[in-house]
């Protein structure tokens, strides 16, 4: 793995479907929270959030599934930056089990928002400096945009 931003967790009982796996629902969970804590990486936790009534909506995302997660197994999910605007953030993440094999990505557009207006807006000063620093690091570790990245679904013809 690199030393981009990770974000780790352990599949809970109540997260297994009756194929006694994760179920595809719970993915979305990981996902999501994975999204809330890289935000407070960046410097937009919850309190901050609430403090500068700025907040980050989804806009899009598309999960892929590439390997079972079993009860109580921990998981990391890496995540990188791909593009960023003043008010977007393009991010794909992957999803590691134990023996770090990938299990899922996930690929999401966010936009920030002003709470007041409902509307969005510009990223913060110094959160759009964060964002700067986390595009440095992703290009410093010179990682090449992954397979998934851009997935069209469809059935394949020959």
């Amino acid at each position: 793995m690199t030393r981009l931003f990770t974000y780790q967790t352990t599949v809970k009982d109540e997260w297994l479907d009756h194929n006694n796996h994760m179920n595809d629902a719970e993915y979305n969970r990981v996902f999501s929270n994975a999204t809330d804590a890289y935000l407070g990486h960046v410097g937009l936790s919850e309190s901050e959030i609430e403090r500068r009534q700025y907040t980050v909506f989804t806009l899009e995302n598309h999960e892929t599934y590439q390997k079972e997660v079993n009860k109580g197994e921990d998981l990391t999910v890496a995540v990188q930056l791909i593009d960023h605007d003043a008010k977007r953030l393009h991010v794909f993440m992957t999803l590691y089990d134990q023996a770090e094999d990938i299990c899922a990505t996930y690929e999401v557009m966010l936009m920030g928002i002003d709470t007041n207006s409902g509307r969005p807006a510009p990223f913060p000063e110094d959160i759009a400096q964060n964002i700067e620093k986390e595009a440095e690091l992703v290009d410093k570790e010179g990682l090449e945009q992954p397979k998934e990245l851009g997935r069209q679904i469809g059935i394949r013809r020959k």
